[in-house]
């Protein structure tokens, strides 16, 4: 029987080759024969998503997404958690979607992730026209946001109040928005979002 390394090794090689069949062959065997494995939790959400993007397939990729989400080991369950709450929306199952995405949300320290799944959750109440609920789901996004925005990583904290920056110029504090722009620049934001950062500040 092969051992994990040696169907780790398999996927790489598939990955170097861009053999989709083949990467999605060695995943599904690193699913069967290691089921509680980091490398099967990540082996699913990889195979759900491609499900999802490739294949269309939202209960397939539901059910990837699910079992990410179940393995104990690794970092892959938040990440999983949420791809199923999107499935699930997809699927006009709006109450089983909210509640996954509030246990992704609920990952403790808060991070930039659980700000993702609430800002979901929001997106959904709103799309529901459920606008008690959808400002209750923002107000616990803003309050995941402004911790990460302390947070000792610096790339973080900075992308944390950065999107601070675009909830408060959505909400019409052309000030706070400002200052939280401005601050984001100075604690480093990604490259990627420097440019966009001085175009929000442009527009304030």
């Amino acid at each position: 029987m092969p051992t994990l390394d040696d169907l780790a090794a398999d996927l790489r090689r598939a990955l170097e080759l861009g053999d989709l069949e083949r990467i999605s062959g060695a995943r599904q065997a690193i699913t069967t024969s290691f089921p509680e494995s980091e490398a099967a939790a990540e082996a699913h959400y990889k195979l759900g998503l491609e499900t999802l993007f490739l294949k269309g397939d939202l209960g397939v990729a539901a059910d990837h997404f699910r079992a990410a989400a179940k393995v104990k080991a690794g970092n892959w369950g938040q990440a999983a958690r949420t791809s199923l709450g999107i499935a699930l929306y997809r699927e006009k199952k709006s109450q089983q979607a909210v509640f996954e995405l509030r246990k992704a949300a609920a990952q403790k320290p808060p991070n930039l992730a659980a700000a993702q799944a609430l800002s979901i959750v929001v997106t959904i109440f709103r799309d529901e026209k459920n606008a008690k609920e959808a400002d209750r789901a923002r107000a616990e996004q803003i309050k995941v946001l402004e911790q990460v925005a302390k947070s000792a990583d610096p790339a973080d904290a900075a992308m944390a109040t950065f999107l601070l920056g675009v909830e408060h110029k959505f909400d019409g504090q052309r000030d706070l928005a400002r200052k939280a722009f401005e601050a984001a620049l100075a604690k480093g934001l990604d490259p990627g979002f420097t440019a966009k950062a001085r175009a929000l500040i442009s527009e304030l």
